[in-house]
């Protein structure tokens, strides 16, 4: 599956941010396949990066 589909209908995450994470994050899932230029990747191995992913400490972001 490519990213755009992942972003579309199985994670909660914009395309541009599957993107930025693919090019900056050193855990997301390395692509499986390749359909022309689009990479493909098994829906499983985003699902598992995503959920692994750290989350920020609670009372970190200051929204007032």
């Amino acid at each position: 599956m490519g990213l755009r589909d992942a972003a579309e209908h199985h994670m909660a995450y914009t395309l541009s941010a599957l993107r930025y994470a693919r090019a900056n994050d050193r855990t997301f899932p390395k692509p499986v396949d390749k359909r022309g230029v689009e990479l493909l990747y098994r829906v499983g191995d985003l699902m598992k990066w995503a959920r692994n992913r750290p989350r920020a400490a609670t009372g970190t972001t200051d929204l007032d």
